[in-house]
């Protein structure tokens, strides 16, 4: 039977039946409400089948004769049953007709299969839908399984996406909904941080914010690093942890920096003024305050870890690092920065291995004194961050040095010298 989808005839009433049963390995309590619900006409059968599968842990790739995707190899033939993960779509000529052709990824628990479809007018795929594929040859491409999809494909879409595309429209932060796809949205983008080697197959995770008159949100991207600047994002998708919204970069995504130099601000009281930006100057560390020494942050994307977890990576560990509340002064405003650990590890023996000691004995007080000591009072280079939120202006600082107490102007050298 595999190769067709055995969807309609006089008998199928009688398919359903009989594969059903062998799906949940002729279950009776399974068997006989599937067959009860069947005869009532209250439900489309697949719709049925569907929902009772999950139900009783059935094998949908044995009701719809298909195989899982791990087991899909080159020269395969019969129905594929998947995901529709990603699904792009692009005009081109050929023989002076226009054409088009889609390409993207099926997923199901096991394993994924490329494809590229070939339709007659718009693709028969969305984002989102799980489908039956019938009757399909498999090929290859870069010594993968790959899927060539025709019009001559039958494509039965059991389950519709509840994916919202995005497409054509250009959009602000506020009007970013959870499941969104294909999203184009123009802002101020800021590279916050990265992580090596994350995920089974060791990429890099960038994370970053992006700014526009209504609001932020959160950017990560998986193996492209993300630009500083005024930027074009097209193509992305919107991911939703709790309440949380958030950008995520793919393979089709594309960035485009309108400018580069937007963003850099000459001092920090311009920067509190902004939706977002980075100020690169001198200054003195006025206080550095002793609360909330440690934080606990993601072990992937370094975000602070609220309630003993990541919103966005549910599942990564959390280490505790060391973060200063610190005011910083440097002429024209002096703002609560925070300053997370990574930039406070040159200024403590043993670096990072001296901190993480410290905090596991408890004992980052006596680190919090002796960076006070060091840094309290002094003059430094920065390069900080900021942007504004829900509870006003949040700063942190990428990168502090200490000065010289001579790299610093006469006129500020005695202002300093009467706030001391």
């Amino acid at each position: 039977m595999r190769g067709r989808s055995d969807l309609g005839g006089n008998d199928f009433i009688n398919q359903y039946l009989k594969r059903f049963s062998d799906a949940v390995r002729e279950n009776e309590e399974a068997v006989t409400e599937f067959k009860k619900k069947l005869d009532s006409g209250g439900s489309a059968p697949i719709k049925l089948a569907l929902e009772l599968l999950r139900k009783y842990s059935g094998d949908m790739n044995s009701f719809f004769q298909a195989v899982p995707l791990k087991d899909v190899n080159e020269g395969y033939s019969g129905n594929i049953l998947g995901n529709v993960s990603s699904v792009r779509c692009i005009e081109y000529e050929k023989n002076g007709e226009k054409r088009i052709r889609c390409v993207g990824t099926l997923e199901d628990k096991t394993g994924k299969l490329s494809f590229t479809e070939f339709p007659e007018s718009a693709s028969r795929l969305s984002r989102g839908d799980l489908v039956l594929i019938v009757n399909t040859q498999v090929g290859s491409y870069n010594n993968r399984p790959y899927l060539t999809i025709s019009a001559k494909n039958e494509i039965n879409v059991l389950e519709k996406s509840s994916f919202k595309s995005a497409m054509g429209e250009n959009l602000l932060v506020r009007d970013l909904r959870p499941d969104m796809y294909d999203v184009t949205i123009r802002g101020t983008l800021r590279s916050l941080r990265s992580k090596e080697n994350v995920g089974k197959d060791s990429v890099t995770l960038y994370s970053g914010i992006l700014n526009d008159d209504s609001g932020n949100v959160s950017v990560q991207s998986w193996g492209t690093p993300l630009p500083d600047g005024i930027v074009e994002i097209s193509g992305a998708s919107v991911k939703q942890f709790k309440e949380k919204l958030y950008l995520q970069i793919g393979k089709g995504t594309k960035i485009t920096v309108i400018s580069k130099e937007s963003g850099q601000f000459a001092n920090l009281e311009q920067l509190s003024k902004s939706q977002s930006g980075t100020v690169k100057g001198n200054g003195i560390v006025l206080k550095i305050l002793d609360k909330n020494l440690v934080v606990s942050v993601c072990s992937v994307c370094q975000r602070v870890a609220k309630e003993g977890r990541c919103q966005v990576h549910p599942d990564a560990p959390v280490e505790r690092i060391l973060r200063l509340s610190m005011i910083i002064d440097d002429g024209y405003y002096s703002p609560l920065v925070y300053v997370y650990q990574k930039a406070l590890e040159g200024y403590v023996e043993e670096g990072k291995e001296g901190i993480k000691a410290a905090i596991g004995n408890g004992k980052e007080l006596d680190i919090f004194n002796k960076l006070k000591q060091k840094i309290e009072m002094k003059p430094v280079q920065f390069v900080i961050y900021g942007f504004k939120g829900s509870s006003g202006t949040y700063m942190e600082a990428q990168e502090l040095v200490l000065l010289d107490n001579n790299a610093l102007g006469e006129e500020y050298q005695r202002a300093i010298e009467g706030l001391k």
